[in-house]
Formats: structure tokens, C-alpha cells, sequence
């Protein structure tokens, strides 16, 4: 029996008072031999057939009404409640592949410093978050890292920290993962 790994969209909704919320974690394409980049998108709207179009770029009225809000009618509220679902969701995921955060949508100067804000406050302090202020990118690897010795010693098996919202410390990588 051979251990395949499958790739497939992650998605999650969620409601803030009338704005639907909707958080997309997508497979982009291999950033390393044999580990990927994962694309994650995260929009508020009216509908979700209003946020699929948005995310898939269908060119009609209900994307293009989207494009450039940021937040919605909700404030920042939204943003959060997405940061905290991308923290849950993170360990989804398969071992050594990449999650990258684009901060390309109508505010983006803005949506870029409200994540790394959340990235580094004192109570949220997230140091294995990498960003890159040019290009308004947020960069998170799922440990193990595909440079570590682990991946020599056996099958790797992921496992969800007891914690999914903490920061990644030495007691979290090594429980982040299971070796056979």
C-alpha cells in the first residue's frame, strides 16, 4: 500500500451579522520537489455563489461588485474571525507544504497591515509567519520543513497540535507530526 497524498481545496463559511464570510485554501502548484504552495483567498459577501465567483474570477457583476471591498459592511471584524480560521486551518494541510497569504484585494495597503498586525502583537506573536512588504505576502510552512532530517528517518504522519491557534514553538513542531 502506498501512501498517497491528495490535494484538494479547503473551504470554510462562517456568518457576521448579515455579511457571509468564506475562506479559501487552494492548491496552487510545487514550490519544492514533492511539496506544495497553497494559495489561501478570503472575501466577505452577500451570497456564496457571489464568493465563488469572486475567487474562481468570473467576469460578471457579482465579482466585480466584490473586488473592491475589503471588509464589507462589517468593519474589521471579519479579518480576525479569517485569521483565526486560517490558524485552525493551517494543520489541514499536508506535512512540509506551504500556505502563502496574497494581500492583493481593493485596500491592500491596509488588509496587508491589518495581518501583520495580527501576526505580531504581543498576545498573538506568530514569528514563523514570513511576509514579504513588497509584494504583500504572508508565508507559513507546515512543519516538518522539507529541509529537516525527519523526512529520512521514516513515513511521516501529520497530527493537529492540541492547540491549533498557538504559535509554533519547539513543543508544537514536534507534536505537529508523527514519524513510523
Amino acid at each position: 500500500m502506498t501512501y498517497r497524498v491528495r490535494r484538494k481545496l479547503i473551504s470554510t463559511t462562517f456568518k457576521i451579522n448579515n455579511s457571509l464570510c468564506k475562506l479559501f485554501i487552494d492548491p496552487w502548484g510545487p514550490y519544492e520537489k514533492g511539496f506544495w504552495l497553497w494559495n489561501v483567498g478570503f472575501a466577505v459577501g452577500k451570497s456564496n455563489r457571489q464568493l465563488n465567483d469572486w475567487y474562481y474570477k468570473r467576469k460578471n457583476k457579482r465579482r466585480r461588485s466584490l473586488e473592491q471591498k475589503m471588509t464589507g459592511f462589517e468593519g474589521y471584524k471579519p479579518i480576525s474571525q479569517g485569521w483565526r480560521n486560517i490558524l485552525r486551518l493551517r494543520w489541514r494541510i499536508p506535512p512540509g507544504d506551504a500556505i502563502m497569504l496574497d494581500c492583493t484585494g481593493g485596500e491592500s495597503e491596509r488588509q496587508f497591515k491589518m495581518y501583520k498586525h495580527m501576526t505580531n502583537t504581543k498576545n498573538r506573536q506568530h514569528p514563523e509567519w514570513i511576509f514579504d512588504e513588497i509584494k504583500r505576502e504572508f508565508y507559513w510552512t507546515r512543519p516538518p520543513y522539507p529541509t529537516d532530517s525527519v523526512w529520512k528517518k521514516g513515513l511521516i504522519i501529520p497530527q493537529i497540535p492540541k492547540d491549533p491557534y498557538q504559535p509554533l514553538s519547539d513543543e508544537s513542531y514536534a507534536e505537529s507530526f508523527y514519524i513510523k
